[in-house]
């Protein structure tokens, strides 16, 4: 009775044993993440003092805070206990100020030849932009843990693609200017600017709970640095009549990307 007790143990342990090194998170190596994040740009926030406007039905309203949230889902595939590989999705929304300074100024050359600049301050809203990112990444673990669950990193390289929602924002002017509100929205962005595009590097640390066999809550943190393509190809302020030439625009969704450099996620994982 004793040596059939004694089997039994140990053929439990081996089992066991076996099990935990098996890859996958119980034998399933196939996992889905869905996670929501919000963007925290510390380094704008201790430095805009620049007003702005947000747009309420035909309304528009002061206001300093920007707007800076999205989603994302990747699918993967575990290597090894502490390593996989994903392919993610992100869809990234977030605005930033076309004023400067509480105004909007340009220069170019008319018809005859001549450089002419103007300086108005009116009312504008955000612009809206929309962000789509495609990014192959690594997740893995320290030796001592084991993907998906506990604590894991995530490192990758995305390429991205910024288009602007409402290219013609709405303005407001006051009655008695050259520049009416809807002349400015008409003529605000440069009409050769369509999209734009860059790449991103992203570092990621994340902490992941599990709920049960095929299903995880996970919590985590992501340090972006992002820089866009060819600024060259589009034209400069004196080149245009509009207010914000492809150039300028261009170095401004460059700056607003920058200094969001940090985002919290959280969401679920699947494994099947």
């Amino acid at each position: 009775m004793k040596t059939k007790i004694l089997l039994t143990a140990c053929f439990g342990c081996l089992l066991s044993i076996v099990q935990a090194q098996e890859t996958g998170y119980f034998g399933k190596k196939t996992f889905l993440e869905i996670t929501g994040q919000a963007q925290l740009p510390v380094v704008f926030s201790l430095i805009n003092r620049d007003k702005g406007y947000v747009s309420k039905g035909d309304e528009l309203h002061k206001s300093y805070n920007l707007k800076d949230f999205g989603f994302r889902g990747s699918l993967g595939i575990m290597l090894s206990e502490n390593a996989g590989v994903a392919f993610e999705y992100n869809h990234h929304f977030y605005q930033i100020n076309p004023l400067r300074g509480g105004e909007l100024n340009r220069q170019y050359i008319d018809s005859t030849g001549a450089l002419t600049a103007e300086y108005i301050q009116p009312e504008v809203a955000f612009l809206e932009i929309q962000e789509r990112t495609f990014m192959p990444k690594m997740v893995f673990s320290s030796f001592d843990g084991r993907i998906p669950a506990g604590l894991t990193h995530e490192i990758g390289v995305g390429y991205c693609m910024i288009g602007i929602d409402n290219r013609e924002a709405i303005a407001s002017n006051g009655a008695d200017s050259v520049f009416t509100g809807q002349s400015i929205s008409k003529n605000l962005i440069d009409a050769e600017v369509d999209e734009y595009k860059g790449m991103v590097f992203m570092y990621g640390l994340r902490m992941n709970y599990p709920l049960n066999k095929s299903m995880l809550f996970h919590i985590g943190i992501r340090y972006s640095y992002s820089w866009l393509f060819d600024k060259k190809d589009f034209r400069k302020t004196e080149q245009t009549e509009a207010w914000l030439s492809g150039r300028e625009l261009w170095s401004r969704i460059n700056q607003r990307r920058q200094l969001g450099i940090i985002n919290l996620g959280a969401g679920l994982t699947f494994c099947f």
